[in-house]
């Protein structure tokens, strides 16, 4: 993400929203995050996990991030053509962009939430605990930051990893390498 400026609590340039306060600070990445140097292991040019809130000691990478070269609507075209492929359906597409506008008067560059399930990983999971259908469908983001596209996972490990599962987790872990798959692929 070259020279990708991160204000805590919202997207810089839109001010307070829905209730979330500008925190101070803000991390430019070049070459590595800030409070983090360069170099961080696993990462390839164009990737970058995205952190939680900057200015705590205990960040964790909980998305996988990559900037890519099209639009935003082959974009998203793009990532529901690679979720197919891998037995993957968009159970839910909301456009951020637009409900904030309509609800909060908020303008904003393109933004959508894609909730992707995959019933065969998705009986697995229900089949070893009934309630980890909380974390179904796994969601990706697409979205227009600066004139630049980029496609955002949630990394399904780390949002299994609270419920300290590891026949959860390895499901996810699966999961989530397909993901990243289709990730890369856009």
């Amino acid at each position: 993400m070259k020279g990708e400026e991160i204000e805590n609590g919202g997207m810089k340039g839109h001010g307070k929203m829905g209730g979330m306060k500008r925190m101070k600070g803000k991390g430019k990445m070049k070459g590595g995050c800030k409070g983090h140097g360069k170099g961080m292991k696993g990462m390839r040019k164009g990737h970058h996990g995205m952190h939680g809130m900057a200015g705590t000691e205990d960040q964790k990478e909980y998305s996988y991030l990559r900037e890519v070269e099209t639009g935003f609507d082959e974009t998203v075209a793009r990532v529901k053509e690679e979720l197919k492929k891998e037995g993957f359906g968009v159970l839910s597409e909301v456009r951020v962009d637009r409900l904030f506008k309509e609800k909060l008067g908020i303008d904003m560059e393109p933004y959508v939430i894609l909730g992707a399930c995959n019933p065969k990983f998705s009986s697995q999971l229900i089949g070893i605990d009934i309630n980890s259908g909380t974390f179904l469908p796994c969601n990706l983001v697409v979205y227009v930051k600066d004139g630049k596209t980029y496609v955002s996972l949630l990394l399904p490990t780390k949002a299994m990893s609270i419920t300290g599962n590891d026949e959860l987790l390895k499901v996810a872990s699966e999961v989530e390498e397909i993901l990243k798959g289709v990730v890369d692929r856009v």
